[in-house]
Order: structure tokens, then sequence, then C-alpha cells
């Protein structure tokens, strides 16, 4: 297939729709792991993208991931620990269920996946030429 920036495209809108629609879970998992992979199908002009967690290790494996650590939006709101619920620290166990039950949080998570999948372009790109090079 020759019309890369169309597969291109359709990988982004696939990962902007899973990023709007993943469970706390997910985004929770995707912050520690990382994991993120797509399946992608060409049935003439039309694409199919998929975003799948898990898998094998691929460019797009490595958005989102924080080690944990909150999305830099965290140090934005600085003294807004009232907003946030003042999380335990990085490490300790209760910060998953913390992020689990905080739709700040979480909705932090997203526009920070976001604007990594928006930024990011070159990744999605590398995603797209190796599954066109095992075509």
């Amino acid at each position: 297939m020759d019309n890369k920036q169309a597969i291109i495209e359709s990988l982004a809108r696939a990962l902007e729709s899973w990023v709007r629609h993943a469970s706390a879970a997910q985004l929770w998992q995707v912050q520690q792991q990382g994991g993120l992979g797509a399946s992608i199908e060409v049935d003439g002009d039309i694409v199919h993208a998929r975003v799948e967690l898990g898998g094998p290790r691929n460019p797009l494996s490595e958005l989102g991931r924080t080690d944990g650590h909150l999305p830099v939006t965290e140090a934005v709101l600085g003294n807004g620990a009232a907003a946030w619920g003042a999380p335990p620290p990085h490490g300790d166990p209760a910060r998953e269920a913390w992020f689990l039950s905080n739709e700040l949080a979480q909705e932090h998570a997203r526009q920070y996946l976001l604007a990594e999948v928006r930024e990011k372009r070159e990744v999605l790109e590398q995603f797209v030429e190796a599954w066109l090079d095992r075509q």
C-alpha cells in the first residue's frame, strides 16, 4: 500500500479514541508499564486500526509511560493538593487505589497520553513502517 499517511492518520484516530475510552485501570497500566500496541487491517481503500494493550514490544509501547509518576500536570497544579486529594508517595502501593478512585488524576493521565500521541508522530510512523515491512 502506498498510502502510508492514511494508515498513520487511522492509527492516530484509533489511539485517541482508545485514550478517551480507556478505563482507569488501563490508564494506570500504561503509566506504569506502557504497553500500547495496535493491529492494522487494510481492505482496499479502507483502513481499520485497533489499539490493544499488551502484546509484544513495539514503537507504541512507551507512549504514556511515566513509571508511576504523575504526568507533568502534577507539577503544574503546584499547591493543588486539595484537588488531587494528596496522592500517596511514588512507590507506595496505595497510590494505585488513589489513582483508580481519582477522576482528576485520570483526566490528567488522558490529557498527557493524548498530547504524547499528537506530539510523537514519529512513533506512529515507525509503527506503521514496521507494519508495512511485514506485509
